[in-house]
């Protein structure tokens, strides 16, 4: 009986020894070939690379090389919709950005097989990895970790960040740790726009240096402050660095708004109306000054505070409904609604 036992205690010993050494061999043969196909994928990506900063996927290269396992690089991902008929002129602009960030990276010192950029154009075979992420706007950035799972963090906000490359190379590095120095073309359309503006400002300053005096009039100085001050408050100075489109047009509609209707947005079109309204009420508040004298008429005089007041009070009460625009909620009003 112990004798059959013992047998038995072989037998199973022995088959689920067997049974390990096939679960090693079917597992290193499973590694071997998850190695040899992301060595593959690998060594494709880099050969798309060495021809283009940014590689343009389908839905199915998408799939393959994005969405599966396994990989051991990241991917910064654009979802755009560059085609004439769409109409996008952010995308034509992101993309722009887009590719000043991905030239940066791809010629640089640092670059390596840890991070590459692709591009996911709904009109060329890209409509599938629009529906498979969901997304209904474009332009979109996503950061697809190496490894473990996507994160909400992985999603670029571009409403609240804009898509120049410098925040876009600042969310890189937050995400994937590898610090990029952007590295922006000469832009020679200054240049040649303010040489020759300088060179014919100093040869009229040398010709009339006799009327120089008008550069210490403090009105003229006075002026070119607040015209200053309008540009900064009026929000150009966030234009230039975010990008936003001049105005919105709804695609069902087809009615064109000129003022976004959220705080953490804005049109070009909306600051300029800001800037005119900021610097009409600034007149009106000169006009209210005693010593303000635009008329030798001493009845006229008398009544431009009057009016310098109905401006004031006109422009701060439009003023008002904008905020009230921006600012859902907000529960006062003057004259405008």
């Amino acid at each position: 009986m112990a004798k059959t036992s013992c047998q038995t205690m072989k037998l199973i010993s022995g088959v689920l020894f067997t049974l390990m050494v096939l679960f090693v061999i079917v597992n290193s043969q499973k590694s071997s070939k998850n190695a040899a196909k992301l060595e593959s994928r690998v060594s494709q990506l880099l050969a798309w690379n060495q021809r283009r900063p940014i590689i343009t996927l389908s839905s199915e290269k998408f799939t393959t090389f994005v969405k599966n396992k396994p990989r051991n690089y990241s991917i910064i991902a654009t979802f755009t919709a560059l085609k004439p008929q769409r109409q996008c002129s952010v995308c034509k602009e992101a993309f722009d950005e887009f590719t000043i960030l991905a030239s940066s990276w791809r010629y640089s010192q640092q670059y390596s097989s840890q991070l590459f950029f692709v591009m996911i154009d709904i009109d060329e075979d890209g409509m599938d990895a629009f529906q498979l992420m969901h997304l209904t706007t474009a332009p979109t950035y996503f950061h697809f970790p190496a490894s473990g799972k996507k994160k909400p963090e992985d999603k670029y906000d571009i409403g609240r960040q804009g898509y120049q490359s410098e925040p876009l190379a600042k969310w890189v590095a937050e995400r994937t740790g590898i610090q990029i120095a952007i590295m922006r073309p000469p832009n020679y359309t200054l240049l040649m726009i303010w040489v020759p503006v300088i060179l014919l400002g100093s040869v009229i300053g040398y010709m009339k240096r006799e009327n120089l005096h008008i550069l210490f009039n403090t009105k003229y100085w006075a002026a070119a402050a607040m015209v200053w001050v309008f540009v900064m408050i009026s929000g150009q100075m966030w234009n230039h660095i975010r990008g936003p489109p001049f105005s919105h047009r709804n695609p069902q509609t087809g009615e064109v708004g000129y003022f976004s209707g959220t705080s953490q947005y804005q049109f070009i079109a909306e600051t300029y109306f800001i800037f005119v309204l900021y610097a009409v009420i600034s007149g009106g508040v000169i006009m209210m000054n005693e010593k303000f004298v635009l008329f030798e008429d001493l009845g006229i005089q008398k009544v431009t505070p009057m009016v310098g007041l109905g401006i004031v009070v006109i422009v701060f009460g439009y003023l008002l409904s904008i905020f009230r625009l921006k600012y859902q909620g907000y529960p006062y009003s003057f004259l405008f609604r």
